[in-house]
């Protein structure tokens, strides 16, 4: 009977830890009304941009002609593998994702690091010796680079501020600020090469993009942190904004972040992105983050319904 009374404790105990924890801190379901619609076309028309959402913050611009990578995450490793082993980039995964979406080697222009942390930047080696695309950065995304043996010459440190051209593409990379966390602004100082710790992925400096096609203007801001200022300038139509632990914050934090990045650039469309569960796999259907790591609901209500 003793045995049986332990079996049962352990399990209610689970179910507490995993409904406490472990089950997502929204339904994704409940927001069906707000998903873009499937593009069928296999062409683009002249003109046109699509952006595909790779979870996290990665995303794939393609203009038909031109085509640039934001992070560089695909292979997305389960929350115990990354816990207790050391990992490295699921090669099968990124070719089956690349092929899927129509990643062009001949067209992929750049690939643009926002923050060194792995589900940023872990794919960027294999990204680049894959696509031979140009890899632009921070001193640790380099590192990261020189780690999976890529050549100097294809990866360049960020020029903040500097407009960069790619077809009909122009980029600039504006100063940003991580979300609160426990390595702000720490360096990879030495090349990191694979199987490696999720959390030898330093941070080092964050980006955000500002990204221009023709008349159209695209601002993506991966990490859901803010400096005073650096976006009263900026006007874009559709803003890609991160809500990663957003509804972690404190409501004056999250209102202030809404001030400084919503309101100053009065985007047309607003876009939230680094929602999902990263620790699994990359699929049509994407689950928002766990309980433990993030409130996702607080995080899509102040990047959606406080726009109505």
């Amino acid at each position: 009977m003793f045995f049986i009374g332990i079996v049962v404790l352990l399990i209610i105990v689970a179910i507490f830890v995993y409904y406490k924890f472990l089950i997502p801190s929204a339904n994704i379901q409940q927001y069906k009304v707000y998903y873009a619609p499937k593009i069928t076309q296999k062409v683009l028309n002249q003109g046109e941009v699509k952006v595909t959402f790779l979870g996290t913050s990665s995303l794939l611009f393609d203009d038909g002609n031109t085509q640039l990578m934001i992070d560089g995450f695909i292979s997305r490793p389960s929350l115990s593998k990354m816990l207790f082993s050391n990992i490295k980039t699921d090669a099968d995964t990124v070719d089956k994702v690349f092929n899927q979406i129509g990643v062009d080697n001949n067209k992929l222009k750049g690939l643009f690091i926002a923050h060194t942390h792995y589900d940023h930047a872990f794919d960027l080696a294999y990204i680049a010796k894959r696509t031979g695309t140009h890899v632009y950065g921070s001193e640790s995304a380099i590192n990261i680079g020189i780690g999976g043996d890529i050549n100097k010459k294809q990866m360049s440190d960020y020029e903040v501020n500097k407009a960069m051209k790619f077809g009909d593409f122009t980029v600039t990379v504006l100063q940003s600020k991580h979300s609160p966390t426990f390595d702000e602004g720490e360096k990879i100082k030495r090349p990191l090469k694979q199987p490696a710790k999720a959390l030898d992925y330093h941070e080092d400096s964050s980006y955000d993009y500002l990204i221009t096609h023709n008349n159209k203007t695209f601002l993506v801001k991966p990490s859901a942190n803010y400096i005073e200022g650096v976006l009263d300038d900026i006007r874009a139509d559709v803003l890609f904004l991160g809500i990663g632990v957003l509804g972690k914050q404190e409501s004056t934090f999250r209102n202030t972040y809404y001030e400084q990045t919503v309101s100053k650039v009065q985007p047309k469309l607003v876009i939230p992105i680094h929602w999902d569960d990263f620790t699994k796999p990359l699929t049509d259907t994407l689950e928002v983050m766990p309980k433990y790591a993030d409130n996702t609901k607080i995080g899509f209500y102040n990047s959606k319904d406080k726009r109505r």
